[in-house]
């Protein structure tokens, strides 16, 4: 309004200009002009003003509309106070939750106690109902008392066939880390209020052919009035992970088609040193050490790489036995000997007396030694020297570690040395690998019941640890089996409902 006076004032200066002239007609036609403008100019200001008030008038219909015919008015295209709008809407929106809706549809947010449902405020089960991602509350005994239709179209069931359901009987959930949803709830129980943590890929066995994988959110909080203990919020990456896992696949059928011209080739070599190791000469049998070790490295890379396919797949399945820990301990280090020798390094075995037989496979374990002791023959820069040793803990069960003096692990690599595909930045120039040894380990070791874990010190070396369980700690039904103790890598056992590792 203030530019349209001015634009009558300065035109009114001109016009006098022109009175001087007796030109009256022209500055009639110059005031009308002016006087247009300024109309034209107030009414777009004018606009611009009420756009706010509009949009807050379109939120206050909303909150209002208990059907919600409405379409949720989109504040991001207002120019002004866009702020200030939003502030005032959401006011609105939490006025319209002190009122008491009737009760839920079975397709709405649902809350039910073990007696009788429960209505709940409009705006709560209105606002998490509009979430696109899956949300499930869980009472203290973790059975689901609450969720939207993001999370019935995820678990493809209705919410009566849900509510009241012990969460891990509706989700089969395995977990990469070793702290699992129902580990952390008891571990929050016991030393906090409140506790929020996230997982990076947990799985979801929808069926034996069907995989869904999601990031979760967890959110405790004790003594919550609503009765619901624990919040997850569950964003699917299906899609990106699956991909990850098929180019893991077509990497395993590449792979697998080295199998067999490497079996001939490390037969081949072991008949050549056999007849012919006692009449080379010393350097022609270093040269037949090196390629034994060669072929022998690249036997492990195989082994991996399909291996690590088959626990994507959720396809490894380890058969648990009561198997001599030192034996197979022996048998593998003898494996590994000429691979030392070869870089120049001596492993030195140490195992502690009277330890108890454990519960093990004997195939994977030889894959868990032979990782451990390849990533410290790569580590351990000018030492010469890796140490494995073997006791039963204060825990009572068999813990071994393999220590190299190398050249350690930075503290910020720590936390992500057991992730797929990840290596130090500041030595994955200088040492070859593929980032997965690691992965398998733990993947293995899990397999087991057990732990692993890495104590690293820069220039000084590390120490990987892993756990295994002895077999009289099983329980008699685990033991029942004829072919042993059927285990995947992801932490399920075949042969039973569950198993929370």
């Amino acid at each position: 309004m203030l530019l349209g006076n001015a634009l009558v004032v300065s035109v009114g200066y001109i016009g006098i200009v022109y009175l001087k002239l007796d030109d009256l007609f022209l500055y009639g036609a110059l005031v009308s002009i002016a006087l247009s403008y300024g109309l034209l100019v107030a009414q777009m200001l004018s606009n611009v003003v009420s756009t706010p008030l509009e949009y807050l008038s379109q939120a206050i219909s909303y909150a209002s509309n208990d059907n919600r015919d409405e379409t949720q008015p989109n504040q991001e295209k207002i120019k002004i106070a866009r702020e200030l709008v939003h502030s005032l809407s959401m006011e609105v929106y939490n006025l319209a939750a002190s009122t008491t809706a009737p009760p839920v549809s079975n397709a709405s947010i649902t809350s039910i106690s073990p007696d009788a449902a429960v209505t709940t405020p409009l705006a709560a089960h209105q606002f998490i109902d509009m979430l696109g991602v899956p949300i499930i509350g869980l009472d203290q005994n973790q059975q689901i008392t609450t969720l939207n239709r993001a999370a019935c179209d995820y678990i493809g069931m209705t919410s009566e066939q849900i509510i009241n359901k012990p969460v891990y009987d509706v989700l089969k959930l395995s977990f990469q880390s070793d702290e699992n949803l129902d580990s952390w709830i008891e571990k929050s129980k016991s030393n906090t209020i409140t506790a929020v943590r996230s997982w990076d890929r947990v799985r979801h066995s929808v069926s034996e052919e069907t995989t869904k994988q999601f990031d979760l959110v967890a959110r405790f909080s004790a003594d919550s009035a609503s009765g619901t203990e624990t919040t997850l919020a569950l964003y699917d990456r299906t899609n990106r992970y699956n991909q990850d896992d098929q180019e893991i696949s077509f990497v395993a059928l590449a792979v697998h088609e080295l199998r067999t011209p490497l079996t001939f080739m490390r037969g081949y070599i072991e008949i050549f040193e056999d007849e012919l190791g006692p009449t080379l000469q010393p350097e022609m049998t270093d040269f037949m050490h090196k390629m034994h070790a060669s072929a022998q490295q690249l036997a492990s890379f195989v082994s991996n790489i399909l291996n690590v396919a088959r626990v994507e797949e959720n396809q490894l399945a380890l058969r648990l036995r009561s198997e001599d820990w030192p034996i197979i301990l022996q048998s593998a280090v003898t494996d590994l000997e000429l691979r030392a020798s070869v870089h120049g390094k001596h492993i030195e075995l140490v195992v502690a007396d009277n330890l108890p037989p454990i519960a093990g496979d004997r195939v994977s374990l030889h894959e868990i030694i032979n990782n451990l002791v390849d990533n410290a023959i790569k580590y351990s820069g000018a030492s010469d020297k890796i140490i494995i040793s073997c006791s039963l803990n204060t825990e009572g069960v068999v813990e071994t570690s393999v220590q190299d003096f190398g050249i350690g692990i930075p503290e910020s690599v720590i936390g992500e040395l057991f992730q797929k595909f990840h290596r130090s930045h500041k030595s994955k120039v200088q040492v070859t690998g593929t980032g997965l040894g690691l992965y398998l380990c733990k993947a293995l070791v899990r397999a087991h019941g057990g732990n692993i874990w890495v104590r690293s010190k820069e220039d000084e070396g590390s120490i990987f640890s892993f756990t295994l369980l002895p077999y009289d700690q099983l329980s008699a039904e685990e033991k029942a089996g004829e072919d042993g103790i059927i285990r995947g890598a992801h932490g399920w056992i075949k042969n039973h409902s569950l198993y929370r590792g």
